[in-house]
C-alpha cells in the first residue's frame, strides 16, 4: 500500500469513527440519524450483492424503506411513543412480501422472498437490537445511554486490530481459510486476549458500575461474536464473488465491511445483558 492509499484510508477511518462517536455520544436523536443512515445503506449494499446476477421482483426500495420503518417503530417502542408500530410494521412487511408471492409472476420469486426476509434479519434486527441495549442500563429505566453501546464498539475495535496485529506478527496457523485466508489462530487468541484487558481497564476507570466480571465476560462474548460476524460477511463476499460490499469508504469498502462484526455480536450481547441484568 502507497502513502497516498494510507493517508486516504488512514482519514476515511478518523472520519469513521468520528461519526459513530457523534452516534453514540450525541444522545438518542443523534444515534437514530447515524445508525438508521448505515441501517439503510447497509441494506441497499447487501440487496445489491444478493442481485449482481440477476434482477429480482422486490424492489430495493421497499426492502430498504421497510428496513428503516422497522428500526424506527423499535424507538417509539422504547419511548412508550407508540407500542403497536413495532409489530404491525413487521408483520405489514411480511404481508406485503407472502401477497407478492401470487401477483407475481417471476420463476424464482421464492428466492427472492428468502433473499428480502433474510436482509432484514442480517441487518435491520441487530441494528434495531442495538438500540434496545442502549435503553438496557439498569440505573436508568427507559433512557437512552450510550455505555453499552459504546463498550461494543470499543472491544470490536480492539479484538479487531489486536486479531491483526498478533496475526500478523504470530500467525502461522489458519482460522477458517476456505472463508478467510488470513485470519490466523493465533490472532484469534490475541484478540480475545486483548479485549479481556481493555474490559479491566474499562470496569476500573470509565464504567464502574458493573464489576470486573461483567466486562470481562461482556468483552470475550463481543469478540467471539464479533469474529464469527467478520467470517459470516466473508462467506456472502464469496459467496457473490465481490470483495468489497461497497465503496463508500475510501480504502475500507462498504459500511457493510465496517459493521460485518457488529451484526452478530449485538445479538450475543443483548442476550447476555439480559441473563445478567435480570439475574
Amino acid at each position: 500500500m502507497n502513502s497516498k492509499n494510507l493517508l486516504t484510508r488512514t482519514v476515511a477511518g478518523i472520519i469513521y469513527i468520528a461519526v459513530i462517536l457523534i452516534g453514540i455520544l450525541g444522545g438518542k436523536y443523534s444515534f437514530i440519524s447515524v445508525f438508521g443512515v448505515f441501517l439503510a445503506v447497509g441494506l441497499f449494499e447487501f440487496y445489491r450483492m444478493v442481485e449482481k446476477n440477476r434482477s429480482h421482483a422486490i424492489s430495493k426500495v421497499f426492502n430498504i424503506a421497510s428496513g428503516v420503518l422497522i428500526f424506527l417503530s423499535a424507538y417509539l417502542y422504547l419511548e412508550n411513543i407508540c407500542k403497536i408500530a413495532l409489530p404491525i410494521i413487521s408483520i405489514l412487511y411480511l404481508l406485503i412480501l407472502f401477497v407478492s408471492v401470487v401477483f407475481t409472476s417471476q420463476k424464482d420469486i421464492l428466492h427472492t422472498i428468502i433473499y428480502s426476509v433474510f436482509g432484514q434479519i442480517y441487518i435491520t434486527v441487530p441494528l434495531s437490537t442495538l438500540m434496545l441495549i442502549s435503553y438496557q442500563h439498569q440505573t436508568l429505566s427507559n433512557t437512552y445511554y450510550y455505555a453499552f453501546v459504546l463498550a461494543i464498539f470499543v472491544f470490536i475495535w480492539v479484538n479487531d486490530t489486536a486479531a491483526f496485529m498478533v496475526g500478523s506478527l504470530f500467525g502461522k496457523h489458519k482460522l477458517i481459510e476456505r472463508i478467510s485466508p488470513k485470519k490466523t489462530v493465533e490472532g484469534f487468541i490475541g484478540g480475545i486476549v486483548f479485549s479481556v484487558l481493555a474490559a479491566i481497564v474499562l470496569s476500573s476507570t470509565f464504567f464502574t458500575d458493573y464489576s470486573s466480571a461483567f466486562w470481562i465476560g461482556f468483552g470475550i462474548i463481543a469478540a467471539l461474536f464479533g469474529t464469527l460476524g467478520d467470517l459470516f460477511e466473508s462467506l456472502i463476499k464469496r459467496t457473490y464473488e465481490v470483495k468489497d460490499s461497497g465503496s463508500l469508504i475510501p480504502g475500507h469498502g462498504g459500511i457493510l465491511d465496517r459493521i460485518d462484526s457488529l451484526l452478530i455480536a449485538i445479538p450475543a450481547i443483548y442476550i447476555y445483558l439480559s441473563i445478567i441484568l435480570v439475574s
